[in-house]
This record gives C-alpha cells, sequence and structure tokens, in this order.
C-alpha cells in the first residue's frame, strides 16, 4: 500500500516537473504550447464537469458558467480596470452566484431533464451575450482583452504575461491549484454526504441530511470552476466571440462530456486522461478535421462498449482479467487433482 502510495505520487511529482519544462521542451514554439495551454484550461472545465456527477447529475451547461466566468473577467480588467488576478476570482464568484441561484430550480429535476435544463440555460447566456451588443459586444464579440499585467517574481525579476510563453504558466499553476483544491473537496467529509445523495437521495434525507442544500453547494462549486477556466481562456484568446461556431456553442457541450466519458466517471483523473488524449488524437487527425466527429465518435463509442470505467480505469481491468484469470487456472487444477485422486 505504501509502496503504491509512493509510485503515485513520484510518477505525479515527475508530471508537473515535465509540465513545468515543457515550454523549454518545446523551445518556445507557440503553435504546440497554445495546443498545450487550450487543453490544460479543458481539463479544467471537464473536472467541474465530473464534479456534478458526485451527486448523480450530468450537466450541459458548464460551457454557459465558463462564458459568464469569461466575460465578467474581462469586463472587469476592462471596464472597472480590476488587476488580473482579483477579476478572475469575481469571475469565479460570479458563475458561483448565478449557479446558487438556479441550483434550487433545477435541481429539483433529475437526470435527462436537469440535463436539458442546463444545456438551454447555457445556449441561454450565449444568446444575451450574442444580442447583448452594449455590453458585450454582441456580434462584433469582445476584443482587445487585456494579458495579466506584469509581476516581479524572485529571481526571475519582473515577467510579463503577454506571449504565451509566460502566460502558460499561469494557466499551468491555477489549473494545478484547482485541481488540487476539487481533490481535496473530493477527500473531505462534505463527499460522504454527496456519495450518500448519488446512491440513494430519499434515504439521505430520511437519516437527516439536507439533500437539496448539498446538492446546491455541489453545483456551486463546480460552477466557479467552469467561472475560473472561462477566465483563464478570456485572457489566452484576448478575444471574446459567442456565435453559433464559438467556443461557447451547443458542440463544446457534447465534446466536454465526450471527453468526461472516455476519461472515466469514476476516477478524478478520468477527465484529465479523456481530455488529454482525445485533445491529442484531434491534433495529429488535423489533415482529416472532416472526419474528427467521427472518430471521436468511435472512440466513445468504443470506450462505453469495452471500458464501462473509461481509459483510466484500463490498469484496474487489467489487474482484475489476471485475478480472474489466475483463480480460473487454480480451479482448473484443483478439479484436475480431484479427478486423478
Amino acid at each position: 500500500m505504501i509502496k503504491n502510495k509512493i509510485i503515485k505520487t513520484s510518477s505525479l511529482a515527475a508530471i508537473v516537473i515535465l509540465l513545468f519544462l515543457l515550454p523549454t521542451i518545446l523551445s518556445g514554439n507557440q503553435y504546440y504550447l497554445s495546443v498545450l495551454t487550450l487543453l490544460i484550461i479543458n481539463i479544467l472545465l471537464v473536472s467541474s464537469l465530473r464534479s456534478v456527477t458526485l451527486i448523480d447529475q450530468i450537466s450541459l451547461g458548464q460551457i454557459g458558467f465558463a462564458l459568464i466566468g469569461a466575460y465578467s473577467s474581462a469586463l472587469l480588467m476592462m471596464k472597472a480596470h480590476l488587476p488580473f488576478w482579483p477579476a478572475m476570482v469575481i469571475s469565479g464568484l460570479i458563475a458561483a452566484t448565478v449557479a446558487f441561484v438556479l441550483g434550487y430550480p433545477f435541481l429539483k429535476v433529475k437526470g435527462i431533464y436537469f440535463s436539458i435544463l442546463t444545456l438551454l440555460t447555457a445556449e441561454t447566456f450565449r444568446l444575451v451575450a450574442f444580442y447583448w451588443t452594449d455590453f458585450t459586444g454582441g456580434t462584433q464579440g469582445l476584443i482587445g482583452i487585456p494579458s495579466p499585467e506584469p509581476m516581479t517574481l524572485p529571481f526571475l525579476g519582473i515577467v510579463k504575461f503577454n506571449t504565451i510563453n509566460n502566460y502558460y504558466y499561469i494557466v499551468l499553476f491555477v489549473v494545478l491549484l484547482c485541481l488540487l483544491i476539487t481533490y481535496l473537496i473530493e477527500r473531505s467529509h462534505i463527499n460522504f454526504k454527496w456519495r450518500a445523495i448519488k446512491d440513494a437521495d430519499e434515504l439521505a434525507n430520511s437519516v437527516g441530511i439536507n439533500v437539496m442544500w448539498y446538492k446546491i453547494v455541489n453545483f456551486t462549486i463546480a460552477s466557479f470552476f467552469a467561472g475560473i477556466s472561462g477566465s483563464l481562456f478570456a485572457h489566452f484568446q484576448h478575444n471574446l466571440s459567442v456565435d453559433i461556431n464559438s467556443r461557447f456553442a451547443v458542440t463544446t457541450s457534447i465534446y466536454l462530456l465526450v471527453y468526461m466519458v472516455v476519461g472515466g466517471l469514476k476516477s478524478f483523473s478520468g477527465p484529465i486522461i479523456g481530455t488529454a488524449i482525445l485533445v491529442f488524437l484531434a491534433e495529429i487527425s488535423r489533415p482529416m478535421q472532416a472526419y474528427q466527429p467521427i472518430i471521436i465518435g468511435i472512440i466513445a463509442i468504443l470506450v462505453v462498449l469495452f471500458m464501462p470505467y473509461g481509459l483510466a480505469g484500463i490498469p484496474s481491468q487489467v489487474r482484475e482479467w489476471i485475478r480472474v484469470r489466475r483463480n480460473s487456472k487454480i480451479f482448473t487444477q484443483i478439479i484436475k487433482k480431484v479427478k486423478r485422486e
């Protein structure tokens, strides 16, 4: 047990170190760093989507809360002249507040009804941003979103974040911190209540758990991190658009769900693995861009059919297969021995 923990911790530390060294390894390649930055932002967004599944719900509206976070952060810097860091945190809080207000009516329904509600809400947010020309730029979009202000760092001096090489580190730091907080929340006492609600909400209510309150808390926390991902995206892209082909369209919600399912719902690392692999496949299949939805769809179908716990569950499935094979051989040997006797 201790050996496994040491191996996991060492592997995680090696991955984090590698991520911090990647800009140097890639020799400052702007394209690959841009893809990697967007990948890391997507990991946070998909992880927020998985958080909602802890109460046995599937939200198709996380991209809507990312939209709120993106526009809030951008406008707070452009109109209110706030620095990047407080603007980012406030944008997450605004998304969380909207989720808190919507939580009570939305979470009274379950399953497909909740998913449809969140999907329609995200589309409503997009249409409001699309037609509110005076505030969001409307069809023209929001242009000229500023980069984070320079910071004075020990041993490095003044560091500017108007290039992807340096902004990558902000994204990496913020996402790693958010993932750590999410991980700690899942290991805290509150997750025990969420698990009880997921397994049997009526029974949980009968033993004194305030089911609706804990559902709202879950939805609010998940939306906060979705808002943070939107903020990071806004200052990465430097402009925002909400037309039907933009990042905030319905199609993105479907892709986020696919990333989560392919990676695995049961594991905390599922969204990370699913997003990383499918984004990588999308990049290498870029010459066949017209067939990308088909390729991703086939992968999703195969994973659902043959890997019920997603790609993150492959090691446990392999161990289970080995155990069954070993037990089968032992049983066969016992039968043969009994027959000889």
